[in-house]
């Protein structure tokens, strides 16, 4: 496999799972949303509330920068509503169901998006 090849891979990986990990950290910023992980009439502090917003956004607009390098502009962004619905979809389904393996799923997602768009501009 060529490099090219290898940095397309990557960043295709740090765009859906970093879509994943920013939808997320947004979710657990919301009080029902908290709730459901950390027990009735939970809420997150207003510091981590916005640790949680300022993250989630930045992992969207990492998760952008990383579909616009992997195809160019306009279908990067295309690429990138496209990878926000899927994993929206996801994380809905992983709440309402799982909600232990929504959180799991997404430190792990955010963490792994992270190293792949660090290594996706290596290459």
């Amino acid at each position: 496999m060529s490099a090219l090849h290898l940095r397309d891979l990557l960043d295709l990986l740090a765009l859906f799972a970093l879509s994943y990990g920013g939808m997320f950290a947004l979710s657990m910023a919301m009080d029902r949303h908290y709730a459901d992980l950390r027990g009735r009439g939970a809420e997150p502090p207003p510091a981590m509330r916005r640790r949680l917003q300022l993250g989630g956004a930045a992992a969207l607009a990492l998760a952008l920068a990383a579909s616009v390098h992997a195809v160019g502009g306009p279908h990067g962004l295309l690429l990138w509503l496209g990878a926000l619905t899927g994993t929206c979809l996801l994380l809905v389904l992983l709440l309402s169901y799982a909600p232990r393996a929504a959180a799991l799923l997404g430190v792990a997602a955010y963490a792994c998006g992270s190293v792949a768009h660090l290594l996706a501009g290596v290459y």
